[in-house]
């Protein structure tokens, strides 16, 4: 069975022993919102609700983020974000810098993000 965004929601909230009641005052929505998300119909939460939902169920929010497919679910990717997020702004440009001269090819044509922006 593949996982879908309420699937992996409701299982997390059950292992934690939370009604939907209790999500949804913790995130600050209503009950009947994370209802609906945990029945998939086809309601993708804004990212400060997401952010919220995987904070109290102490989920990666990035997962989430791939099963709303808003981003490609690819473990390796969500262990550089982890990553990038506990790096300081010096490191992280060491980072990108170290990557695009490691992988050059792989690198050309994505020097800024304007093209996801047109």
């Amino acid at each position: 069975m593949e996982e879908n965004l309420g699937s992996v929601i409701a299982r997390r909230r059950i292992q934690k022993d939370m009604s939907q009641r209790e999500l949804a005052l913790a995130v600050n929505v209503s009950n009947s919102t994370i209802a609906r998300i945990e029945r998939g119909e086809s309601i993708v939460p804004g990212n400060e609700t997401l952010r919220a939902i995987a904070r109290t169920l102490d989920l990666d929010y990035n997962y989430l983020l791939a099963l709303c497919k808003q981003i490609d679910d690819e473990p390796e990717i969500r262990m550089i974000q982890r990553a990038a997020h506990k790096m300081s702004p010096a490191d992280k440009a060491r980072m990108v810098e170290i990557l695009r001269l490691t992988f050059q090819d792989a690198f050309s044509n994505t020097n800024s993000d304007e093209e996801y922006f047109d």
